[in-house]
């Protein structure tokens, strides 16, 4: 079985390594932050970590002894005016991993929500919901555009394209036939002229 050595610690798994390993990046913070402080300000930050239990860790747990004692060394508080270290104890330990556990699967059921969401075929949906919407909306214009159409062309007596050509053909054979009879009269006038003009010389 594999050990995880953090900062002098070993650890029999990764969980408790990978969290060993997060607490000592936090230690190394507030010593660098309480580097120049004075014993008030440290005990004031000492009591606020008390109060978060901020650290479940051999790591962490032995950093606030250690803080204690120093703050105790220094002379200026009594062994009653710094409290002492909280312990960890395993039903502690155990409701703490049942609350991540809760936490991962609250947010697995959510990351599971999220996915159904934005599924691929919630979005082709959509997006078929979308296309028949406009389709409809065309349909409808073009079928006014026709009715629109016939309307025009049936209460207008002026030549269309659609009839052009008939109205002229109608109008050509109207007046060929006025001329052939203008025609006709002004023959037979021509031919009564000469009869006068021939029974007159006789």
């Amino acid at each position: 079985m594999a050990k995880y050595n953090i900062g002098g610690y070993i650890f029999n798994d990764e969980e408790s390594a990978k969290k060993a390993a997060k607490e000592l990046k936090t230690v190394e913070y507030i010593l660098g932050q309480i580097k120049e402080a004075d014993e008030k300000t440290v005990l004031l930050i000492y009591n606020k970590l008390l109060k978060q239990r901020l650290f479940s860790t051999e790591i962490g747990l032995g950093f606030l002894s250690q803080l204690r004692q120093n703050l105790l060394a220094s002379g200026m508080f009594a062994e009653d005016e710094v409290e002492d270290v909280y312990t960890i104890g395993e039903q502690e330990l155990q409701s703490e991993s049942d609350e991540k556990g809760d936490d991962s699967d609250a947010q697995e059921k959510n990351r599971v929500l999220s996915k159904s969401d934005t599924s691929p075929k919630l979005k082709q949906i959509r997006k078929l919901k979308i296309i028949n919407s406009v389709l409809i909306v065309v349909s409808l214009t073009l079928l006014l555009c026709v009715i629109g159409m016939f309307y025009v062309s049936s209460t207008i007596n002026s030549p269309t394209i659609l009839n052009y050509e008939e109205t002229i053909t109608d109008q050509y054979s109207t007046w060929k036939q006025e001329l052939d009879e203008r025609e006709a009269e002004l023959k037979a006038r021509e031919k009564a002229l000469e009869e006068r003009e021939n029974s007159s010389v006789q």
